[in-house]
């Protein structure tokens, strides 16, 4: 099958054998490996699946790929992504990116300020990364779609089986539009089992964003995953916030804490977003210490 090598096909086949996780495979898998004798069944049950699937994705990009995006230094091997199957130009995968966050209660002036920030970052030109979840996401993907920028939506589920079904449109409006769909999954799972894969999902947007801007969530809200981990890590982090008007929305405890650790400097002001959007866009774009 031309859309997947033997490389990308080794690594899924060890992924799903017990005690072989990311940080293994990284440190064991070498391209043009042969996998042994006792795993060549399990691979040839991957093999078949993404053949009967085969119309639903246009690719596997692996870490032997020269566009697979450089991941930063401070990330553990256990968490790095080994590849990533795809719908769409996976070259932006090497643009600027910064991931927009946030809930999925969105009321029209969360929506209106968030668009002001998403139109200030594609007029630099940056690559919108989200969850093509409702709400927020939903908001930075159609917004950025509207004003000619490209985006980049990272899944749960397949990329030919979009989770919610509700956004399947917009993920081939992303795709058409020149922009892409990212998963490491290739099977459909149930409920309980899709927990994990959110807060996988979030940890990526981060991951392979130059930063991340939380429009609005409660402080146990979903974004927290993103948020946490880009903090964490030591990737930019800032919060939509509004001083005269967010301060006793509950919508907007997360922002408060992110600005509570990161402090004024990371505010961004939907009110004068261009400003704003700009001096984070230059925080997350300065030189790096070359001994980090």
């Amino acid at each position: 099958m031309g859309k997947i090598t033997s490389d990308a096909l080794g690594m899924l086949t060890y992924l799903s054998s017990k005690g072989k996780g990311r940080a293994w495979v990284s440190s064991n898998w070498k391209k043009g490996d042969v996998l042994p004798s006792e795993l060549i069944d399990r691979s040839e049950e991957i093999r078949q699946i993404l053949e009967c699937n085969e119309s639903g994705f246009d690719g596997i990009i692996t870490i032997f790929d020269s566009s697979f995006p450089k991941i930063r230094s401070q990330v553990a091997a256990a968490d790095n992504p080994l590849y990533f199957f795809y719908r769409g130009d996976v070259s932006i995968l090497n643009t600027r990116k910064i991931a927009v966050i946030g809930t999925r209660d969105v009321d029209t002036d969360i929506q209106t300020r968030e668009e002001a920030v998403v139109d200030a970052l594609v007029g630099r030109q940056i690559t919108i990364v989200s969850g093509l979840a409702n709400g927020c996401d939903s908001v930075a993907h159609s917004r950025c779609l509207a004003r000619g920028g490209k985006t980049i939506a990272l899944l749960p589920s397949p990329v030919w089986k979009v989770i919610p079904e509700s956004k399947a449109a917009l993920a081939d409006e992303i795709v058409e539009n020149g922009g892409l769909l990212l998963s490491e999954y290739y099977t459909v799972v149930g409920k309980t089992e899709l927990t994990p894969r959110y807060v996988r999902r979030d940890h990526l947007q981060a991951m392979l964003s130059d930063g991340v801007v939380l429009v609005a969530s409660k402080e146990d809200g979903g974004s927290r995953f993103a948020v946490n981990y880009a903090m964490e890590n030591n990737i930019g982090c800032a919060a939509m916030y509004d001083a005269a008007t967010d301060v006793k929305n509950p919508l907007f405890a997360l922002n408060r804490a992110v600005l509570k650790s990161k402090g004024d400097a990371a505010v961004i002001d939907a009110r004068n977003a261009v400003s704003t959007v700009n001096k984070f866009i230059e925080r997350c774009y300065m030189p790096r210490n070359l001994f980090e």
